[in-house]
């Protein structure tokens, strides 16, 4: 701060009162001259989301394609998606069968939610051959709040576990009590 003040600032206090230097490194949370990042192409995908209902999902692979962008559709689902619109989905973008390990995580996420059974399969596959703590958490915890979630993540988590880390045992299996 010595230097900030010294070099940068040198004894201009509107400088220093615009820049809240002290907020930013001393105090909790952010200060409230942030300035918010904006993204051209999270803006683009997130018109998509306002429109693919209405406009259809044929072709949106050619303009949602970053792992980051595929993420930013996924997170931003409705909460009220179709089981039809998933596949509809799937078929365009092929979430459940391909794609990087978040990107299935995430979709899993929602499958698990919507109850989207031709994921089903992928799913069990996925937790079985994950060790991730954080990820596979996600997942169970998304399991037992649908109906049999809980006989389907029991019977998962039976056939994984010799697979996965203590900690995550332990977790899941206090999840499942």
């Amino acid at each position: 701060m010595k230097y900030f003040n010294e070099n940068l600032i040198k004894g201009d206090k509107a400088l220093a009162d615009k820049i809240q230097m002290e907020k930013w490194v001393y105090q909790p949370d952010v200060p409230s001259n942030i300035t918010t990042p904006v993204s051209e192409d999270f803006a683009a995908i997130d018109k998509i989301q306002q429109e693919w209902r209405t406009t259809g999902v044929k072709g949106l692979s050619q303009k949602i394609k970053s792992t980051n962008e595929k993420q930013h559709f996924i997170d931003y689902l409705p909460k009220d998606i179709t089981a039809a619109e998933m596949a509809a989905i799937d078929t365009e973008f092929n979430f459940t069968k391909g794609g990087n390990f978040v990107i299935k995580r995430q979709w899993f996420a929602i499958a698990i939610r919507q109850q989207y059974k031709p994921a089903y399969p992928a799913i069990e596959q996925f937790m079985i051959a994950t060790s991730r703590t954080g990820s596979l958490m996600t997942l169970y915890k998304e399991m037992v709040k649908i109906p049999d979630g809980k006989i389907w993540a029991k019977q998962i988590f039976e056939k994984a576990k010799s697979g996965y880390h203590a900690t995550t045992v332990e977790a899941v299996e206090g999840l499942l009590k």
